[in-house]
């Protein structure tokens, strides 16, 4: 009988009882048929992940500049025009964003003493959140995606 072969590096331990043919990736359930990956999100490569969610995402862009539109936004975080509207729901209901309108616009105030939502970071406002990593610039982002750099590069595990 030959010895199984060690799992690459990079692999996870599958937890018992799930199935082994799950890529392990969290889906949020929502499905936009027909839309094409953003800039950001296609230069991703497979696996990786970010510390920040895509509503931290939308909410530092809004944080850079409150009359960014949609598709702005979209290009921006690396996901669709509809996740962002989905995003926006999520936090204008969880009372972390405030919309109105200013002509044909959608203008976005955020409330800086809104609370972080898992138990973990609870006790840190919104306000904290953008003082530490600051609010997304719009040329950070235009950079990042012209250069199809959104994320840093993987770096292989050595030993």
């Amino acid at each position: 009988m030959r010895p199984a072969e060690p799992p690459p590096d990079h692999a996870l331990p599958t937890p018992a009882g799930s199935d082994p043919t799950d890529s392990g990736t969290v889906d949020s359930g929502v499905v936009d048929a027909g839309a094409e990956p953003a800039d950001a999100a296609a230069s991703q490569t497979p696996g990786s992940w970010m510390f920040l969610s895509s509503h931290a995402h939308v909410l530092l862009c809004l944080a850079a500049d409150p009359h960014q539109t949609l598709p702005v936004i979209a290009q921006k975080v690396g996901i669709t025009t509809r996740a962002v509207q989905l995003i926006l729901t999520d936090l204008i209901q969880g009372g972390y964003i405030e919309r109105t309108k200013v002509g044909r616009r959608n203008h976005y105030r955020i409330n800086p003493d809104g609370h972080l939502r898992h138990p973990l970071e609870a006790h840190h406002r919104i306000a904290d959140l953008i003082t530490a990593v600051g609010p997304a610039t719009p040329d950070d982002a235009r950079d990042a995606s012209a250069d199809g750099a959104s994320t840093p590069p993987r770096r292989r595990r050595t030993g």
